[in-house]
């Protein structure tokens, strides 16, 4: 196999790319520690495989963004988008990447459609560069989708995260050339990974505040309803409508209507379809983050305060943790969702 000279992990130590690897490695150990701990992990890292998905089509010069991909995933089509031909799936490549992300007890050169060819220093760089440079001969192997999959499959499998970290997929176009500066590859390489951490921790946050904000919104009602359930189900499924809603918890079309309203009127979800017919709903931060809806205006509202939790709080969240894992199980599996 034909591969780009010199390699990435022999690339001359600069203050730079020092600074870039510290950098990359703590926002990696910090997401990788705070999904380990988050009890919304589930649904972040089904997001996460989206938003990691759209990154590698990207990559393969598809033009799509990340709202196609959180619409395909969750079965509900986005208004004013164009339909897609179906003669190319774009898609089928996730349900695999998906397995391969969850499997433990493998090697990381296992199933690589390759041999990988390791210089004698492999063994003693860094963790992240040693996963760049195997990316970088699959890129040269392997013009397909896969190598840009496999970077958060690599660093799972050497150890470097705890969890698999969807969101990590990427790479760039030029590690396909035959010839490149290895020096600025890293430090693009190390750089697209801390911004791709740090984006994960925030949405990690907003996934947590929608669900706390939920909690204490739902704790003030006399008759909640399925509001509980309804809020669980927009962790797994943060783009809906009622037709999905009303197969999801079993209710009429006008019933699961009818409670997207009631919980549009809590802002606890956003309407983005713009018409009186056909709605489509999203989670607030889902909304703002694909560009569905605006940004909220004006002073924040105050924060909740944790030391006066609402009357009945305990039994709120003991309903929505239920409620969650029911759809953990559900839909939190190796399947799309949709």
């Amino acid at each position: 196999m034909a591969r780009a000279s010199p390699a990435l992990i022999s690339v001359p130590w600069t203050l730079e790319l020092a600074s870039a690897l510290e950098s990359a490695a703590a926002a990696i150990a910090r997401l990788d520690a705070r999904v380990s701990a988050s009890s919304v992990a589930s649904a972040w890292s089904l997001r996460a495989a989206w938003s990691g998905y759209a990154t590698a089509l990207q990559l393969q010069g598809v033009e799509i963004d990340e709202a196609e991909v959180f619409s395909w995933g969750t079965g509900v089509p986005l208004p004013g988008r164009q339909h897609r031909s179906s003669l190319d799936d774009p898609f089928s490549a996730f349900d695999g990447w998906r397995r391969s992300l969850a499997a433990t007890g493998h090697h990381w050169q296992e199933q690589l459609p390759f041999t990988p060819e390791l210089d004698d220093g492999f063994a003693a760089a860094p963790a992240l560069l040693r996963a760049c440079e195997v990316m970088r001969q699959f890129a040269l192997a392997d013009r397909s989708i896969q190598p840009w999959l496999w970077l958060p499959v690599l660093l799972h499998r050497m150890s470097v995260t705890q969890a698999p970290l969807p969101s990590l997929a990427g790479g760039h176009k030029a590690l396909r050339f035959g010839s490149l500066q290895a020096g600025p590859q890293c430090l693009r390489l190390l750089r697209q990974m801390t911004r791709a951490a740090d984006q994960s921790i925030a949405s990690i946050d907003a996934i947590e505040d929608d669900r706390r904000r939920a909690i204490y919104a739902i704790s003030g009602l006399h008759r909640p309803g399925l509001l509980t359930a309804l809020a669980a189900a927009l962790l797994h499924h943060p783009v809906t409508s009622p037709d999905r809603i009303a197969e999801t918890l079993g209710l009429t079309l006008s019933g699961a209507g009818k409670l997207l309203d009631r919980a549009a009127s809590m802002a606890l979800v956003r309407e983005v379809s713009g018409r009186r017919s056909w709605r489509v709903y999203a989670a607030p931060d889902v909304a703002i983050a694909l560009g569905l809806a605006p940004a909220l205006r004006g002073r924040p509202r105050k924060a909740l305060d944790p030391l006066v939790p609402p009357k009945d709080i305990d039994d709120i969240v003991s309903t929505f943790d239920r409620e969650m894992a029911e759809f953990d199980a559900r839909f939190g599996s190796l399947a799309n969702g949709a």
